[in-house]
């Protein structure tokens, strides 16, 4: 019975292709999973300790909170770069951040986005924004109160925004 178990096996992973073929396994344009924990904490470590943003120190400020339509706008563009292959703050039809969370309900005052291709970890793709000035100040703002992040094959999109 043992050796009809691993003949079995044998037979689906070998002749059958059981597997994923490495189209399935390198395919860019399915929605990652990211780990929301720790990529809010990564984010509010920088805020609540203060940190050089290029030249220019920005102390502490208050923690972000996640927001769910901040993350459906920012998982909403991440597809659409993955999608097209190509790294851009303007999206589908020339949207912006804020035509795109205007379009999911979120009543904004102000709002800011940042984005990465490549970075494979939720600590890489943080210290990336942070090594970055112009993204590193969008972390480090005072006007932004709540963000959501999102990852579609390699492309990155993090929404900031304050609601009114």
């Amino acid at each position: 019975m043992k050796n009809n178990f691993f003949l079995i096996l044998f037979i689906c992973f070998t002749i059958l292709g059981c597997t994923k073929s490495d189209d399935d396994n390198n395919n860019n344009n399915e929605t990652e999973m990211i780990d929301k924990t720790k990529i809010l904490e990564l984010v509010n470590k920088s805020r609540s300790s203060g940190c050089n943003c290029g030249s220019a120190y920005f102390p502490p400020v208050t923690e972000l909170t996640w927001n769910d339509k901040l993350e459906t706008a920012a998982q909403k563009h991440s597809d659409w770069m993955s999608e097209n292959n190509k790294l851009s703050h303007t999206g589908e039809n020339n949207s912006s951040a804020g035509d795109r969370i205007t379009a999911e309900e979120y009543t904004w005052n102000a709002y800011g986005e940042n984005i990465a291709e490549g970075y494979t970890t939720e600590e890489a793709v943080v210290q990336g924004w942070l090594d970055s000035e112009g993204h590193c100040k969008n972390i480090m703002s005072g006007n932004f109160s709540e963000m959501g992040v999102a990852l579609t094959g390699t492309y990155w999109t993090q929404v900031f925004a304050n609601s009114f």
